[in-house]
């Protein structure tokens, strides 16, 4: 039995004062307004209505069940209500997880997003990956990097570039290099995944020509800031995403080099949502302003005068969940690590 339903039913009959009234009401048969209304009856185990030929009233029970049905349905529509407004009207809290090196693209941009939905509240979150516990209490997830197994909706909204640098006085002291090959009379930092894969094999291009570079980290670590930061002070060389480090590169606190290569497997951005029938209205109100912010800052790159870089697919080293230093795993004879699909 469809208990709301009867409860609906039993309401309308009351107020259309009998049965074939409240069918018409309905848009339905008298004899399914009757069946139900009975089947609610038997269900609770007592008699609602009394029905004799000249009137219908209620029964002790049904007086004190008729307006329990009542508020129970219209709390029913106000709720019905507040989801509709939801989902065209972007308003209440949004948890947001940002891993740290994204947030700085984002978060001088809050003002703006703050003013356009005066109704929004946003808790930010350190999330540094989509599987780390705290993943599992954010309504959105802004993270760089490949995804290769997530329970989340998934949009990739900018594509990162490598930039290879070091602080200028570093490269006052110890000269700039022309050819990849270079950096290995270098002392460089490399970063290591949560996975622990380490990324010490440097690839480049030059139209034809290709260099793989294998270089023997003086720092290692799976913190970002923490390698840009000794990068800032002097310490080595270090490859960074520019849309990230954007403030740090224009401030020539790391000055490029390299400049006519191509540094190969930068990763992408992703913004991730929870996977629903349709995402509410403040979701949607964020995901639309992540992905305007970094078309924005991929369009205002040094010389973007053509199309948005075409996204990099995930290196068949990050498929094959590879722990250890890229350049180990190149020497053990494994299968190339160029980008598969």
């Amino acid at each position: 039995m469809d208990r709301l339903r009867a409860m609906e039913y039993l309401v309308r009959v009351v107020a259309a004062g009998g049965f074939a009234r409240a069918a018409r009401e309905l848009d339905v048969s008298p004899p399914a307004v009757t069946k139900l209304v009975a089947a609610l009856e038997r269900d609770l185990g007592t008699r609602l209505l009394r029905r004799d030929s000249r009137r219908l009233s209620l029964t002790p029970d049904g007086e004190q069940f008729l307006p329990v049905c009542a508020a129970a349905l219209a709390d029913l529509r106000a709720a019905e209500a507040g989801l509709s407004v939801n989902r065209t009207r972007a308003s209440g809290k949004l948890t947001v997880g940002m891993a740290r090196v994204v947030a700085p693209c984002v978060t001088p941009f809050l003002p703006q997003f703050l003013a356009q939905h005066p109704e929004m509240t946003l808790d930010l979150r350190v999330v540094q990956h989509p599987k780390e516990p705290l993943a599992a209490l954010v309504d959105v997830l802004l993270f760089i990097g490949w995804l290769d197994d997530t329970d989340m909706v998934a949009k990739r909204i900018a594509q990162t570039r490598f930039v290879t640098c070091a602080a200028p006085a570093y490269w006052r002291a110890r000269g700039r290099p022309r050819d990849p090959a270079e950096l290995q009379a270098h002392d460089c930092l490399a970063f290591r995944l949560a996975k622990g894969t380490v990324l010490d094999l440097w690839k480049y291009r030059r139209g034809e020509a290709l260099r793989t570079v294998a270089v023997e980290p003086r720092v290692v670590s799976d913190d970002r800031e923490w390698i840009t930061t000794a990068a800032i002070r002097g310490a080595g060389v270090v490859r960074v995403s520019d849309l990230t480090n954007r403030p740090l590169l224009e401030q020539g606190l790391l000055e490029p080099v390299l400049a006519d290569w191509e540094a190969l497997e930068p990763p992408p951005i992703h913004v991730l949502y929870r996977r629903g029938s349709r995402p509410s209205a403040r979701v949607r109100a964020f995901v639309d302003f992540a992905a305007a912010v970094f078309a924005d800052l991929e369009a205002s790159r040094a010389g973007a005068d053509g199309p948005r870089p075409a996204p990099v697919p995930m290196p068949a080293w990050f498929r094959s969940n590879w722990a250890g230093p890229l350049a180990r795993r190149a020497r053990s004879g494994a299968p190339p690590a160029e980008s598969a699909g």
